[in-house]
């Protein structure tokens, strides 16, 4: 029988899989390359805001739907969300840190594919298995840890400044021991192979939607910044 550590460490395979198709995408391979511009990095903020601001109802919300009351997940699962309630508000920080305008950012509607993200987990969990959610979850709470230095350094190397850049680093150290509740989540949770398969399947598509948002996020940049930046300069 398959334990949780090997599930475990199956997942932590599989998403460098799905985050490898993930980094050829053309909007990460801007990131890649440092070809990014600051209208870029604000439109990417704008919308993490949206989708952070909902991420702790989010956590709640699946275990409404866990059966068997597992209260000790649930206990973990609560703890969990709210630590990250207000992250969403880093973000927003970040963007007023580069003259972004907070009431116009606050009252401004997430795009589709922001929208899309955070539906879809929603979802999941309600019609088809709310153990998938730890896929959403892992991708979130991962993707920070594994990349976030290195996009940290790319940042600062375009002039973006710390005070910046605080949604971002809070997730690359804060996440490591989220990671390691990851790591309890499956103890408790997952502990057959078709439980599995929807953990993974929900990963990889939290991945690939997450990045049609940040393709999306920078295309709006473009849009609703590039014209200050051109002013700016």
């Amino acid at each position: 029988m398959t334990s949780h550590q090997e599930f475990f460490q199956r997942l932590v395979s599989d998403w460098n899989v799905a985050y490898a198709k993930l980094s050829k995408s053309p909007a990460m391979q801007r990131l890649e390359k440092g070809d990014l511009k600051l209208e870029h990095y604000k439109g990417y903020l704008q919308e993490t805001y949206h989708h952070a601001g909902i991420n702790p109802q989010i956590q709640a919300y699946c275990s409404m739907f866990l059966k068997g009351n597992p209260r000790e997940v649930v206990a973990q699962f609560y703890k969990h969300a709210t630590s990250e309630i207000g992250h969403d508000l880093l973000a927003l920080n970040d963007l007023c840190a580069l003259g972004g305008n907070r009431e116009a950012v606050i009252h401004s509607k997430p795009l589709p594919q922001t929208l899309g993200l955070n539906a879809f987990v929603t979802h999941y969990i309600q019609f088809h298995n709310p153990i998938g959610y730890l896929g959403y979850l892992f991708h979130l709470e991962f993707m920070p840890t594994q990349k976030g230095p290195s996009y940290l350094h790319k940042l600062e190397s375009m002039g973006i400044p710390k005070t910046a850049l605080s949604f971002l680093e809070e997730h690359a150290t804060v996440d490591v021991a989220h990671v390691k509740l990851m790591e309890n989540y499956f103890k408790k949770l997952v502990d057959k192979e078709e439980i599995y398969q929807h953990v993974k399947y929900v990963m990889e598509a939290t991945c690939e939607l997450h990045g049609l948002m940040i393709a999306a996020a920078f295309e709006n940049g473009e849009k609703i910044y590039g014209s200050e930046s051109k002013k700016a300069a």
